[in-house]
């Protein structure tokens, strides 16, 4: 049996899909938290140049903190903006 990491627990556990369909739902903000961007639209090449899944941590919602998992990268932001858009999707 191969070792359980934080990773690929989140990859296949609930909380895991509802951090991808979060992602996927919010590509927008996501990418412009990550890239420091204040667009509200993907590029075309923005969108064409992601591939995998990425996941959203929120490891502190009152203070806006956000892990983004993508790759083998863990990515710290710091978003209220983005939290408050992920907990609102996700109900």
């Amino acid at each position: 049996m191969q070792p359980v990491t934080r990773r690929s627990f989140l990859a296949t556990s609930t909380a895991g899909a509802l951090g991808v369909a979060g992602a996927a739902t919010i590509g927008a903000p996501f990418a412009s938290a990550a890239a420091a961007d204040s667009s509200d639209e993907l590029t075309p090449s923005e969108a064409a140049s992601h591939s995998g899944p990425t996941m959203v941590n929120i490891v502190d919602a009152a203070r806006g903190k956000v892990e983004i998992l993508t790759g083998k990268r863990t990515i710290a932001v710091t978003d209220k903006t983005l939290v408050a858009r992920v907990l609102r999707a996700s109900r």
